[in-house]
């Protein structure tokens, strides 16, 4: 009887887990279901788009700006093989972004996005500064910024955002798939990004057990094997070498450096007055007096000269005597 129990529970236990998959597959969605008139991403593959009034054998259309199934002929149309597995192809839909039209009802189907991606990586509690490229200490909690259009994945029934992964490698060549933040919860590195800018929130704490040095970071979405498919740069995956260095164990103190005294010149002597210059009279002009020639007198004549001598000869002898 116990056997018989036993093998009873077994069955009932199995068709419980039966009628609950029966239950539930109905109402499950895949990101890869697309709503009327959503949006798909070049790339993506395996998207069903009957949701958006597609079916098998249907040609799409897709005009060029300005243009409408009401206003002429398709630039471009494509025919749809399989509506439950429809390939955004890069080859075609790369230059062919915006509404695409069901030409058998002319109504849109859905969008064709280009994807973008970006990711940065912020501090958490000390002004959410981008520290991307930067070194940080090893005491900040550090957080991720994810900017993408990937996040209209999120309007898909019964998915909460797009799948955007981020991986950490550090100097010794390990790859890190989670982080631990300051309070020791480890977060594997898979988002559900339903906006953008999307934050993680504080997710690595570098001094929780990583060792100081440069660690590289990039993020990549591979929704419907987009990645695979339309392996570009800036749009299913990031650049390889965004990076951040972890340093130092504390906060930097801001210090200001002493002030070198410049040297002090020595003051500059303030200009002495000398006492003005008496200005000299001016000298009245000289009032020349006209000069007389004075009359040389005439040479006396011979005789006269030697009656003189004579006479004077005469006078000494007579005093003498």
């Amino acid at each position: 009887m116990k056997g018989i129990r036993t093998y009873t529970q077994v069955i009932i236990t199995g068709l419980a887990c039966i009628l609950a998959m029966l239950l539930i597959s109905p109402a499950a969605a895949a990101i890869s279901d697309i709503p009327a008139g959503g949006t798909v991403f070049i790339g993506e593959e395996g998207v069903d788009i009957t949701a958006c009034g597609v079916a098998d054998g249907d040609t799409l259309g897709w005009f060029a700006a300005g243009r409408s199934p009401a206003t002429g002929d398709p630039d471009t149309t494509v025919v749809v093989s399989d509506a439950t597995s429809f390939f955004v192809s890069p080859q075609i839909f790369s230059d062919r972004i915006g509404v695409w039209y069901n030409l058998a009802t002319g109504n849109p189907a859905f969008m064709v996005a280009d994807p973008f991606l970006q990711i940065r990586v912020f501090d958490v509690d000390y002004g959410a500064i981008d520290r991307t490229g930067l070194w940080v200490p090893m005491d900040f909690e550090l957080q991720f910024r994810i900017t993408t259009n990937l996040d209209a994945m999120a309007q898909r029934p019964g998915v909460t955002g797009a799948p955007i992964e981020v991986r950490v490698t550090g100097e010794e060549g390990v790859e890190y798939s989670a982080l631990s933040n300051r309070a020791g919860v480890s977060t594997p590195l898979i988002f559900a990004v339903d906006r953008s800018p999307f934050m993680t929130g504080g997710i690595w704490y570098p001094d929780a057990g990583y060792s100081r040095g440069v660690y590289d970071f990039y993020a990549f979405c591979d929704a419907n094997n987009m990645k695979d498919n339309y392996h570009v740069v800036g749009k299913t995956i990031t650049a390889r070498d965004e990076s951040v260095s972890l340093s130092r164990t504390t906060i930097p103190t801001i210090t200001t450096p002493p002030v070198t005294p410049l040297p002090t010149a020595p003051p500059t002597p303030e200009p002495t007055t000398l006492p003005a210059t008496p200005t000299p009279a001016e000298t009245p002009p000289v009032t020349e007096t006209p000069v007389v020639p004075t009359p040389t007198p005439e040479p006396a004549p011979a005789s006269a000269l030697i009656a003189l001598v004579a006479l004077t000869l005469v006078i000494c002898l007579l005093i003498r005597k």
